[in-house]
């Protein structure tokens, strides 16, 4: 029996119509904005190869489909997120809301032929001196079995009665044992909007940036972490871990970036930082289950 606060998809939905809808969506939430406690749960959902195949060549993971890239389902359950955010009962506009962290967690390798399926909602939400912060929390079963994981944190940005404390003290950078460049082009934002699916106009080209307030097209954060583990790849020996990213700063296009990483015990910690080291994009680290 399903729970009054659930609703079944038959399908997962597609993207793009959503992105279009997304772009003319406007909601003004009140000081105290309410989230829905609604889940929503899509069942047999079956791995489209063509797309895996897309979404390694275009983070960087290797030509073995036989299993999935450990971040490959966020782009499926970025639809059940997106769906969320534009039904009435979410408060806020999709567009322009910032992703702030993401958690994934695998349990275990997801052989490419399972058929999955897929739960999201809003685990929890606030407000702070910033804006509206909230945060969906995602799942992926096969058969009864939970089998991976992804928690993501966004904020749209607003005025609030919240006071925020004194500005923290900015650290000096952490020197890694370990540094590899990476280099990011224009044809690897579009790539990755292929491959995901979100084509939001920021990502796409420097003129549809500039309408939307940036200086140059930028690349996807999610493409961010999931190119850190595809070159960590061979450094990450185990199946079944934990990895935390918080995204610091956008990544303009063209760019070199370094990645910088060090093992911590049985962790791992990097970070995404710019060529000189000083600007970190992301700070993440990884832990083993």
């Amino acid at each position: 029996m399903t729970a009054s606060n659930e609703l079944r998809l038959k399908t997962l939905p597609s993207t793009p119509p959503m992105l279009l809808k997304a772009a003319i969506t406007r909601k003004k939430p009140s000081n105290t904005p309410k989230f829905p406690s609604q889940i929503l749960e899509v069942a047999d959902v079956g791995i489209n190869m063509k797309q895996l195949g897309r979404y390694n060549q275009a983070c960087g993971f290797g030509d073995d489909l036989s299993t999935l890239s450990v971040s490959f389902l966020h782009v499926q359950v970025f639809r059940l997120q997106m769906k969320m955010m534009l039904g009435k009962e979410f408060p806020l506009s999709p567009m322009g809301c910032v992703h702030l962290s993401n958690t994934i967690i695998q349990h275990r390798l997801i052989s490419s032929n399972e058929v999955l399926r897929l739960r999201c909602k809003i685990a929890d939400n606030k407000v702070t001196d910033k804006g509206y912060e909230f945060t969906f929390h995602c799942e992926a079963f096969s058969g009864e079995e939970l089998v991976w994981e992804d928690t993501s944190r966004y904020l749209s940005r607003a005025k609030t009665n919240v006071t925020g404390g004194p500005k923290a003290v900015r650290a000096e950078p952490r020197t890694y044992a370990q540094s590899l460049p990476i280099d990011i082009s224009r044809r690897d934002a579009r790539k990755y909007s292929r491959a995901s699916g979100d084509f939001n106009p920021i990502h796409l080209h420097d003129l549809s940036a500039k309408l939307l307030g940036f200086k140059r097209m930028v690349i996807h954060g999610m493409w961010s972490k999931a190119a850190c583990l595809a070159a960590l790849s061979g450094v990450i020996k185990e199946t079944a871990y934990r990895c935390h990213v918080d995204f610091k700063t956008p990544i303009f296009l063209p760019v070199s970036v370094r990645l910088d990483y060090e093992a911590n015990g049985a962790n791992l910690d990097f970070e995404l930082r710019d060529k000189k080291g000083v600007k970190p994009h992301l700070i993440g680290h990884i832990q083993p289950l």
